[in-house]
């Protein structure tokens, strides 16, 4: 519905991930060239699920605040509405998985089987850590409204403080472990070693793993315990 009344319609949902990577690589490559070999493979391998991340956070933010009515009026599980839109914006970001595997072939390169296991591996883990992260803003959402700004900002920090314009191995190695700390830095280097090496996500995958259990579970107990007073607050 999204796109129903445009005239390339779904094309959309590739065209703006494409455009983005496009800009990005103009700058980064030729204008302040960062001496990365292979650059495009680099940067889409991030970016492309760092556009599912972000939009799923900004969209499914107000998941439950701007659905007043239908929580008033109908009975369902609240949490399918955020969970909806993190689907949504995966559905996205499968379609826009030929574009990066044409570059792969492009480049030389080509997926092996590793990506049947590393693909579904990273997929949980981010969905799990994507829900986790909006079952507690969401459910704060509706009583703090401010919020939804806050998470903006946050969100335009985090792009430039997470490795996607630029690699971990490339940053000076005092910074290495602050980059770290952020869940989302061994995320985004876990896609980029399965999408363009080839290797399945190991043992430096650890934080995000353990950022996504703690978030999922004090996002469920942070649902539960504002879920009743949803439509009150509405």
């Amino acid at each position: 519905m999204r796109y129903q009344d445009t005239v390339l319609g779904l094309l959309w949902s590739l065209m703006k991930p494409l455009a983005l990577a496009g800009v990005y690589y103009v700058v980064f490559h030729y204008l302040v060239d960062l001496g990365i070999d292979d650059y495009h493979l680099v940067l889409v391998a991030a970016l492309f699920p760092w556009i599912w991340f972000q939009s799923s956070v900004l969209l499914a933010t107000p998941a439950f605040a701007s659905n007043g009515p239908l929580i008033k009026k109908v009975p369902f599980p609240r949490y399918v509405l955020p969970f909806a839109t993190v689907v949504n914006s995966g559905i996205h970001f499968a379609l826009s998985m030929p574009i990066f595997i044409g570059l792969l072939l492009w480049s030389g390169d080509h997926p092996n089987a590793t990506w049947l296991v590393g693909i579904p591996v990273l997929v949980a883990v981010q969905l799990v850590l994507l829900m986790g992260v909006l079952l507690f803003i969401a459910s704060i959402d509706v009583y703090f409204r401010d919020l939804e700004h806050f998470v903006e900002v946050v969100l335009n920090l985090a792009f430039y403080a997470t490795p996607i314009l630029y690699t971990l191995d490339s940053v000076p190695e005092e910074w290495e472990p602050i980059l770290l700390i952020n869940p989302l830095t061994a995320l985004m280097e876990a896609w980029r070693d399965l999408l363009i090496r080839n290797t399945l996500p190991g043992i430096d995958l650890w934080p995000t793993l353990a950022f996504a259990l703690v978030a999922i579970i004090v996002g469920t107990q942070t649902f539960r315990r504002l879920e009743p007073g949803f439509a009150d607050a509405l």
